[in-house]
């Protein structure tokens, strides 16, 4: 019968999830792509200001694409409601789901899919281990710099 191997010899797979932390100086904000509309923009600035110190400049191709698909997602519901329905009158003249709105469903899919990627909800974090930045109190700074009282 062999013995259990200690565990810093292990080489197997990790049995705990390694942890993301946040630089503590993150990088500035890029400036977002020509590609991308107002909508586009202002979430490539929102998602690298939220995700400041973890993300790096490789993943932004993987942040251009989500942002480039809320600014094609915002475009397709602007047409739905141009349209004044989520229904339309199809070819032998069945009603049917407006084609735009198909479309949303299909991109909906792809973000959420782009979000657990990113570390973008609740559920995705804990699985990557984001950690976040901790909130140091005014009282926890004086202790930890060795304040008297």
């Amino acid at each position: 019968m062999s013995r259990p191997v200690p565990a810093g010899d292990r080489k197997s797979h990790a049995a705990t999830t390694p942890t993301i932390t946040r630089a503590s100086l993150p990088l500035p904000v890029p400036d977002a792509p020509s590609t991308l509309g107002p909508i586009g923009a202002s979430c490539w600035v929102n998602v690298w200001t939220l995700g400041a110190g973890v993300y790096q400049p490789t993943d932004a191709y993987v942040i251009e694409r989500y942002c480039s698909l809320h600014e094609r997602r915002h475009r397709l519901l602007v047409i739905i409601e141009e349209s004044g329905s989520w229904l339309t009158t199809g070819s032998t003249g069945q009603v049917v789901v407006h084609p735009a709105a198909r479309m949303v469903s299909d991109l909906e899919g792809r973000l959420a899919t782009l979000e657990d990627r990113l570390g973008l909800n609740p559920e995705a974090r804990l699985r990557l281990g984001i950690t976040a930045v901790e909130h140091q109190s005014r009282l926890d700074k004086f202790l930890s710099e060795g304040g008297d009282a």
